[in-house]
């Protein structure tokens, strides 16, 4: 029996550029945490990471694309949360609402994140690349069990996404005094197939806490 292949370690100069480009990341979501995204230019991110601002343009074209690269990266590492999270759960409607509500959450818990995953939108190729699979996988899981009826587990998660993004919207364009993460993920559990009374009960349960990983 052929044994696998033992994966190339990476070289010097590829850890060495992976680790200036996380320095220039951890510096502008640091200024981003402090003063919001207006407050951030390429010279205060390259100032706190201690790098050159000619090495700031080997990574990144513009002030505007490290704050996209912000806002994946933390999108990314929310989806690599809720994996963890759900890992050893069994219900696939509790999986979903779950996970739902956690990313709705986002924009409750901090707007300035809120807004800017709004601002990212349904176009942006990398934010559904991070949740998209995510909620295709959630959404399998339900169907093949038998707890979801959906005819277009593709079309189902484009919805989930879509409407993430203009709740989102709603509730930061307007009052923000009712959180809408429970509705959120109760009508998102009725339009998988899960009996209105239910997905009330179901998106009304306990929030786990989110894993560090």
């Amino acid at each position: 029996m052929n044994t696998p292949a033992a994966v190339a370690p990476k070289s010097l100069r590829v850890r060495k550029a992976e680790a200036t480009r996380r320095r220039l990341l951890d510096a502008a979501r640091a200024q981003m945490a402090e003063g919001g995204p207006e407050s951030i230019t390429i010279q205060t991110i390259t100032t706190n990471a201690d790098i050159g601002q000619g090495t700031f343009y080997n990574y990144f074209a513009s002030r505007d694309e490290v704050i996209d690269a912000v806002i994946l990266d933390a999108v990314e590492s929310l989806g690599q949360r809720l994996d963890a999270m759900t890992a050893n759960m069994t219900d696939a409607a509790e999986i979903y609402s779950f996970s739902t509500r956690h990313l709705m959450h986002t924009a409750v818990s901090d707007p300035v994140w809120g807004w800017l995953v709004v601002r990212l939108g349904i176009a942006q190729d990398g934010l559904l690349s991070a949740l998209g699979p995510r909620a295709s996988r959630d959404l399998q899981i339900g169907v093949d069990s038998g707890r979801f009826k959906i005819e277009d587990v593709s079309i189902a998660s484009a919805m989930t996404f879509g409407s993430l993004l203009s709740v989102m919207h709603n509730y930061l364009d307007g009052d923000r005094t009712t959180n809408p993460s429970e509705l959120y993920a109760e009508n998102l559990l009725r339009m998988a197939g899960v009996p209105a009374d239910e997905a009330h009960e179901i998106a009304h349960r306990p929030l786990p806490t989110l894993p560090v990983v």
